[in-house]
């Protein structure tokens, strides 16, 4: 047992500083690697995570989030780690990495500068904070598609396409998007997912306009998925519902999005809030 486990396990008091933000409702803990046991490990973060984000007895939150000092690339300026409310590991999250972003600017480890990359598991992501508070991001292209797929559970038929955003996800369009709430479960773990999926029930309310649900992979019904908002925009591109080189506006029940696919830079930006909820000490 490593010297950090043993500190949790034994409950011995620390104080670890954290802030809680949240990109449209999806919420985050966010804190410096440096402030965790200099033996820090994946078991260990698990453990943490699942703890801080138990929403009766921690602080509560979709997700863990883990600002460090960039691993591999050559571009960031930060890396991090991003866990699912369940302690599993997750490439990437549109919402999070806004508020990764934000957090990274305002504690001053990108300097002065207000577009920069940060390392994830999906690749380099690039961040710009506009003048408005928001925050653009550049999700880089879908890096798989399968269109047309379609699968059966509780006798439910669910017709979907399968793209990656560094992340998975399946996309319906539907007349009912409640019925995530109802299916999004079982679809998540099922077979066809060896590793999970997020699941997204979208309808198509105008040429330029998405209302979407997401059951996020590890946590269950969000307000509101970044990465899922990029793919469900993806999706109804290659279908035909919207079109590239158009600002898309994604209603998700903690607010709106909006999603653009450039056709020049083959890449999607996505633009919403990032803001704080409160900053404090977690007794680790």
């Amino acid at each position: 047992m490593t010297q950090a486990e043993e500190k949790y396990k034994q409950g011995t008091s620390y104080l670890m500083p954290f802030e809680k933000m949240h990109g449209l409702g999806n919420d985050f803990v966010i804190v410096n690697a440096s402030h965790l046991p200099t033996d820090s490990n994946v078991d260990y973060e698990t453990a943490l995570t699942r703890k801080i984000c138990d929403r009766n007895r921690g602080i509560g939150a979709d997700g863990l989030i883990i600002i460090d000092q960039v691993k591999e690339s050559e571009e960031a300026i930060r890396s991090w780690r991003f866990y699912n409310a369940d302690g599993s590991i997750a490439e990437m999250c549109g919402n999070g990495v806004r508020c990764a972003g934000k957090y990274i600017y305002e504690h001053g480890l990108s300097g002065e500068e207000t577009s920069f990359k940060l390392e994830t598991l999906a690749g380099d992501i690039g961040l710009e904070l506009l003048d408005n508070e928001m925050v653009r991001v550049d999700m880089g292209a879908a890096r798989s598609i399968e269109e047309g797929l379609s699968l059966e559970v509780s006798g439910f038929n669910f017709a979907y396409d399968f793209i990656s955003m560094g992340n998975p996800h399946a996309i319906s369009f539907v007349d009912d998007i409640e019925a995530v709430k109802n299916h999004g479960k079982a679809i998540e773990v099922h077979k066809n997912f060896p590793n999970k999926t997020n699941v997204e029930f979208a309808q198509i309310i105008s040429s330029t306009k998405i209302e979407l649900v997401v059951w996020e992979r590890g946590c269950g019904f969000t307000e509101a998925c970044g990465t899922g908002a990029c793919a469900t925009v993806v999706s109804a591109v290659l279908r035909g519902h919207v079109q590239k080189d158009t600002d898309i506006e994604v209603e998700l029940p903690g607010g709106t999005l909006i999603v653009r696919w450039d056709s020049v830079a083959e890449t999607i930006f996505m633009t919403g809030a990032a803001e704080l909820s409160f900053i404090g000490y977690y007794n680790s």
